[in-house]
């Protein structure tokens, strides 16, 4: 991938030598290899989506570009409804289909914009920028048709669905990513103790 440039000064003009085309490759191989450590320690390998790390990095940079310029942003809480079932009854390989299926619904859904990631095991969170709650409502319904659909097509003989919460970051509520998260969290937790 071409990610920028490398501009070198010297006080006179001169050609490049065997040894500085050399120095310049290894200079390249250092930086692939740091983007490739940085994208390991980011990304869920299982899903491809990012992983805590990556949303946490990601979603504070733009909860912080968001208070300042006084943008909505919302966060959805995500949590697969009997997971745990589909893991004890068909096998973990099971489970890690049902959590790539999800992911790759997640990727359909949401904009390029928007941050997601696999929480960890079956939870999942958003965070839309440039979004009040009741878009991400709309959000949230869309991504229930695309899963409906989903499980008609297959059969697999159980149907993936989720619990959610949604937030709308409120500054004064919310001094930190943390606090956005945790109250994400109580909320989806509210609905799946309703559907229980």
């Amino acid at each position: 991938y071409k990610l920028g440039t490398l501009c070198i000064f010297d006080k006179e003009s001169r050609s490049f030598e065997k040894e500085d085309i050399e120095i310049l490759k290894d200079l390249a191989s250092m930086a692939e290899r740091e983007l490739a450590a940085v994208q390991l320690a980011t990304l869920d390998e299982l899903t491809n989506i990012s992983n805590r790390r990556g949303f946490m990095f990601l979603a504070q940079h733009s909860l912080n570009l968001c208070a300042r310029q006084n943008i909505p942003i919302s966060l959805i809480f995500l949590d697969l409804d009997k997971f745990k079932f589909i893991n004890d009854t068909l096998g973990h390989a099971e489970g890690d289909r049902v959590l790539i299926s999800f992911a790759s619904q997640m990727k359909n859904i949401f904009r390029e914009s928007d941050i997601f990631a696999r929480f960890g095991g079956d939870e999942f969170v958003a965070l839309l920028t440039n979004t009040s709650k009741q878009r991400a409502e709309e959000i949230v319904e869309r991504m229930n048709q695309a899963l409906n659909k989903y499980n008609q097509e297959s059969s697999h003989g159980y149907d993936i669905a989720f619990s959610h919460g949604i937030v709308e970051f409120n500054p004064v509520k919310h001094p930190s990513l943390t606090e956005l998260l945790a109250d994400g969290d109580l909320m989806m937790y509210a609905v799946k103790n309703v559907k229980k």
